[in-house]
């Protein structure tokens, strides 16, 4: 074999200490990029307790509160069912109770699927049939009827369910909502009018549209892998669709949509639920114990978008289950920052924030007089 090197290369000696620069500048690259990412413990970013007070008719207090200054204090108001809670915030003190009829003129209904309290009242979504408007002593100010849907949606189902949380805005007069699917059926693949912006004033309402990807036709009559999530980013104007299977979020600004990674450092594991003949009825059985992403929460004293992951479940032999679940952190330009995990049994999987930080409920309280919240700050490294 001819050893000879061709008459147009040249051999040219690279110094050892430039090569050495070489394997140092790109080792350094991908340290920071492999620091941009990180995996803690939510307990890491608790930094204080609220408790909440009980009265003697309370079982217990909602996940969610939505606070408020008025006169110059401080108040924290939640609803469970048809019961409105008013709290002095930060002493936890309750100040006071309003019971809303069911009936008659002041009545807001049997079966309330969902509610939001802005400044303007709160509005209750009643009997799949009406949003109603109500001030704060229980006087209802206004009925709205719900949007219309085709009879391809099969039947409405308009709900605050799987962290499908309402809007408002309070100078345009407008309210967002969404219709959750109990369970996915065939026909609803080719359904696109899932949200619905109300314009009250003129009780007008639109659409705002998407549709399921594919995969979802594997999980018709699941109540766990059929269902979306909805969140608005009003600071954005952008709608963020969670789907359970999907390690993406969908986001529109309603003039163009695209995807964005969002994905569990974990493996997940997605478990198809079955359904049971009984009688004349079918009973839907989902997987416990299946990985499911969840919804988004924006959580807006650190910026940061979290996007809630069943990761897996547990049922344990001494009774009990146990839980492993993450939050993972986006930015507002959704580039993934972390992840950080807890026990949803411990935990609850959603809250409320305030100009202090973040609250989520404890769900293991240790005294029938009070419920605790923990307060988290994401300081991140």
């Amino acid at each position: 074999m001819n050893s000879q090197i061709p008459c147009n290369f040249k051999i040219i000696k690279i110094p050892t200490s430039f090569l050495l620069g070489l394997i140092f500048l790109f080792s350094c690259t991908d340290s920071k990029n492999e620091a941009a990412f990180f995996t803690a413990d939510l307990a890491d970013y608790i930094v204080d307790t609220l408790y909440l007070e009980k009265d003697t008719l309370t079982r217990s207090l909602p996940q969610e509160f939505s606070f408020f200054d008025q006169n110059g204090k401080s108040f924290l108001f939640g609803v469970v069912g048809r019961r409105l809670y008013q709290y002095s915030y930060p002493s936890g003190e309750l100040e006071g109770t309003v019971d809303f009829e069911k009936e008659g003129p002041d009545g807001i209904g049997g079966f309330i699927s969902g509610s939001l309290i802005t400044e303007d009242g709160i509005f209750f979504i009643s009997d799949q049939k009406s949003i109603i408007h109500t001030d704060f002593q229980g006087k209802v100010l206004d009925r709205f009827p719900l949007p219309n849907v085709p009879e391809e949606r099969l039947a409405a189902n308009f709900s605050v369910v799987n962290g499908n949380r309402m809007y408002y805005n309070k100078e345009k007069k407008q309210l967002i909502l969404s219709d959750v699917p109990f369970v996915l059926k065939e026909p609803n693949m080719a359904y696109e009018d899932w949200i619905w912006k109300y314009d009250l004033e003129n009780e007008l309402a639109e659409p705002i549209s998407f549709s399921y990807p594919d995969i979802y036709k594997e999980h018709f009559d699941d109540p766990e892998l059929g269902l979306y999530s909805h969140t608005f980013l009003d600071t954005e104007n952008l709608h963020v669709v969670s789907f359970p299977m999907t390690d993406s979020l969908l986001v529109s600004d309603r003039k163009s949509t695209k995807w964005v990674e969002s994905k569990s450092s974990e493996p997940l594991v997605f478990q198809k639920g079955k359904t049971k003949q009984e009688g004349d009825y079918v009973v839907f059985l989902p997987s416990m114990e299946t990985s499911r992403y969840k919804w988004v929460i924006f959580e807006p004293m650190s910026k940061l978008l979290l996007r809630f992951v069943s990761i897996e479940t547990e049922v344990l032999e001494v009774g009990g289950i146990h839980n492993r679940s993450s939050f993972i952190l986006h930015d507002l330009n959704f580039e993934t920052i972390g992840e950080v995990f807890f026990d949803n049994q411990q935990i609850a999987s959603s809250g409320f924030a305030t100009p202090d930080g973040y609250y989520f409920k404890l769900l293991n309280p240790g005294s029938d007089d009070v419920e605790e919240y923990v307060r988290v700050l994401f300081e991140l490294p």
